[in-house]
């Protein structure tokens, strides 16, 4: 019995093996792209060669800096959240920085569509706004008018579809 159990082992454990070798080499467990909005927007506005390169390069710095950015807020986040138990704690200037860290990124945010407008053509630059409208409404569709539409009356409270969860007619 060992001697039949011992060849299938060693088998199982060298395709183990090659998996695990596979799985670390190629990486299949990773997106393969590695930035959705670059291609996105590359694509929809249909860059040249020289404006993708331009564009990686702002996108680079861009995510550099918002990183830097996120670990400042999440450090600042995590001292205001971990400040509990300190009776002498000021929590106004902390919220303040915080607040002020977070206006710096939508600042950054701006200067990076900014700069990416730049570099497109007038076409491109025409394209470029409409996906920023339709990006900042979350594709929220107005009414023709451009106002928003009041809020349900239901408090926000989302309704079963149909007679689900209703009480009987009578």
């Amino acid at each position: 019995m060992k001697s039949k159990l011992l060849p299938i082992l060693l088998f199982l454990l060298i395709l183990l093996n090659g998996v695990l070798i596979f799985m670390l080499l190629k990486r299949p467990h990773e997106n393969p792209r590695n930035n959705p909005q670059e291609n996105f927007l590359t694509d929809q506005l249909q860059f040249s060669k020289t404006q993708k390169e331009d564009f990686k390069a702002l996108d680079a710095d861009h995510r550099d800096f918002m990183m830097s950015l996120e670990d400042t807020i999440k450090y600042q986040k995590d001292v205001l959240f971990s400040s509990f138990n300190k009776k002498d704690f000021n929590i106004d200037s902390l919220t303040v920085k915080i607040g002020l860290l977070e206006a710096k990124k939508d600042a950054e945010v701006f200067s990076f569509f900014n700069k990416v407008r730049v570099i497109c053509t007038t076409e491109q630059a025409i394209k470029f706004d409409e996906i920023i409208k339709e990006a900042i409404r979350g594709g929220d569709q107005r009414p023709p008018n451009n106002r928003r539409m009041p809020p349900p009356r239901n408090d926000g409270r989302m309704l079963p579809h149909g007679n689900e969860g209703m009480p009987p007619r009578r």
